[in-house]
């Protein structure tokens, strides 16, 4: 700020000095003349460091170091009080203090002090020293009003100067807080999003890898006859391929999340999309003797975020086998009308009491523990409505405690039609 303001006032004085340059020949005080001459130098050398050397010290030393001595050469060659040199203290003054450093505040203030009441007591007890120049009213009009009317022109320059650099750097400093805002948002948005992502891995893979630690601790107990090792073999082989792949796709969509990168959609029919996953479920609804069925009274084609979905479909089922007693039934049903998609998770289990009803979707970070004392976050409904909102779809759920819950998921099929 203080450069761009030195370098204006250096142009707007040298304009000035001209002007004042021109008015002394006209009078024909040849002595003026010379001094506007010698200051016009000092400018031209000022402008010359600043712009073209970067020297803004040397030309602020330079500036400050004339302005006084040659206040005091106009002062005795200009009619003294009679002039109009005091009317340029407070100008020289003003411009010196918006190009200083604060702490050179008291210094500047206290030459500028010092040397006015020098010139001004010497101008009123020892005005014999001060020779009189001018030889008719109209000429101390005239100096009197361009001095005055120039410094009047320059304390607005001034002025109007700081409050454009106060626009500017308000602006800038509201685009940074604006950008700062903005980062803020993503950051934590993208941590909310960790969160979560961690949630659904544990989730997600941690029932999977149950099973496969159970079925491993049947093959290590040795007790089982050799066609019934050879079938866990095949299952183990099995449901470890498909946890791999579910981790996967898992991880590959975690990725895609935190990265805020462009939705990823896939034309599947659901019957393809969920088999894997399903049957996986089915080993998991096993382990407690539960009975888990499919029934795709249509099998609908999609065009949609299948990670996305697929989230929602595991957390729904592990959720419903989580909340079933040992030899309960859990089932699901899929099917299309128009073009929404509609998919039903059924169980017989606990159920859920109304006062849980009234914020089943809210987020709500506790342990929850299934029928087997299964250990839970309590985000995966949350989770799982979120997504359902994402998918430009509802969930919704009818429960009665001790009679079971009924989940249901109505979603677009991203098609004109449905199959």
């Amino acid at each position: 700020m203080e450069k761009q303001i030195f370098n204006s006032t250096l142009v707007i004085v040298f304009v000035f000095m001209l002007a004042m340059m021109a008015f002394n020949i006209i009078i024909r005080n040849w002595l003026l003349t010379g001094i506007t001459f010698f200051v016009i130098v000092g400018l031209v050398l000022c402008y010359y460091l600043l712009r073209n050397r970067n020297q803004f010290k040397y030309a602020y030393f330079i500036f400050g170091g004339l302005t006084y001595p040659i206040l005091a050469i106009n002062f005795f060659n200009n009619d003294g009080i009679e002039g109009p040199t005091f009317y340029i203290f407070i100008l020289c003054h003003l411009i010196i203090l918006t190009i200083s450093p604060i702490r050179s505040y008291f210094f500047w203030s206290l030459i500028n002090g010092f040397s006015f009441l020098v010139l001004y007591y010497i101008g009123t007890f020892q005005n014999q020293w001060v020779p009189r120049l001018y030889d008719s009213n109209e000429l101390i009009f005239i100096d009197h009003t361009i001095t005055y009317l120039a410094c009047l022109i320059g304390i607005g320059f001034l002025v109007a100067t700081l409050k454009r650099f106060y626009r500017s750097q308000k602006n800038k400093v509201k685009v940074k807080s604006n950008e700062l805002i903005r980062i803020n948002r993503s950051l934590s948005k993208t941590s909310s999003q960790k969160d979560k992502i961690i949630t659904i891995i544990s989730h997600d893979l941690k029932n999977p890898l149950q099973s496969i630690m159970q079925t491993l601790e049947l093959i290590n107990k040795g007790e089982l006859p050799p066609d019934e090792m050879e079938f866990l073999h095949e299952e183990l082989l099995k449901i470890t391929t498909r946890t791999y792949n579910m981790m996967e796709n898992i991880l590959d969509w975690s990725s895609f999340e935190l990265k805020n990168t462009a939705i990823r959609t896939k034309e599947i029919r659901l019957k393809e999309l969920f088999e894997d996953t399903i049957e996986i479920l089915k080993v998991i609804a096993k382990q407690k003797s539960i009975s888990l069925s499919v029934n795709y009274r249509k099998n609908p084609l999609v065009k949609i975020e299948t990670d996305r979905l697929l989230l929602i479909l595991r957390n729904l089922v592990q959720n419903a086998i989580k909340f079933t007693a040992s030899g309960g039934q859990v089932s699901m049903e899929i099917f299309g009308q128009k073009d929404l998609v509609t998919i039903s998770i059924q169980d017989n289990g606990i159920g859920i009491s109304q006062e849980r009803l009234k914020k089943i979707f809210e987020q709500d970070i506790k342990s929850t523990y299934g029928t087997e004392q299964e250990k839970g976050t309590g985000m995966g409904l949350h989770l799982c409505f979120q997504n359902a909102k994402r998918l430009g779809g509802t969930l919704e759920v009818v429960s009665k405690e001790g009679n079971g819950s009924n989940f249901t998921l109505t979603i677009p099929s991203g098609l004109n039609s449905v199959s």
